[in-house]
């Protein structure tokens, strides 16, 4: 099993984890991948993670590929929301690791848990540089901040929801988005190509 999880492990140790791992489960396209309580491993496969948004609709907030985790805000704590729907593109294979086998290989094997750390750690970051986008009242820097969250570590990103809906996100009238971009793009901070921004 290939994932950030196991990165920096010897083979001993690696297969201790492995073992801790519950068996493959298949999934099929349009099933549900979400286990509560455990953490799962996408082993083969693709999925979508789905929310629902205040309108009742579905809004995909991330796209899971083969080795990714998925359920890290289900493990440990007391938080009872239910979480996000994870809705399986293609045929998946999974496993999952039960909260009480997960703290075992935490406390087990250490680098394990400063896996972990970093995981989450990379992912608060995420999240904070979102906040800071929805409460700057700069328009331009709210849709600088939002395409600086969306991009890949080349400054790349490929928007694939139209501008209506970036505008309903950042809050924003597709005016005001529209002259956003042509101010980031005059003074040097992206470049547009169609469907696809370079940030500078």
């Amino acid at each position: 099993m290939n994932s950030f999880l196991f990165d920096g492990l010897t083979d001993e140790e690696r297969k201790l984890a492995q073992d801790l791992f519950g068996g493959e489960q298949k999934v099929q396209k349009g099933g549900e991948l979400f286990c509560n309580g455990s953490l799962g491993l996408l082993v083969s496969g693709s999925a979508k993670v789905k929310r629902v948004n205040e309108l009742g609709g579905s809004v995909t907030v991330r796209n899971l590929q083969k080795g990714e985790m998925f359920g890290c805000v289900s493990v440990f704590g007391n938080w009872q929301e239910g979480s996000s729907s994870i809705i399986a593109d293609t045929n998946c294979t999974c496993r999952y690791i039960a909260e009480q086998d997960f703290e075992k290989l935490l406390k087990t094997v250490p680098q394990t848990a400063l896996n972990y750390i970093a995981y989450l750690t990379d992912k608060l970051r995420f999240l904070n540089r979102r906040l800071d986008t929805f409460s700057t009242d700069s328009a331009d820097q709210r849709v600088y901040e939002y395409l600086l969250s969306a991009a890949d570590e080349n400054g790349k990103v490929v928007l694939k929801i139209s501008m209506a809906e970036l505008a309903r996100r950042l809050k924003l009238g597709r005016t005001s988005l529209y002259r956003s971009l042509n101010s980031l793009e005059n003074s040097g901070m992206l470049k547009r190509e169609g469907s696809v921004i370079y940030i500078k």
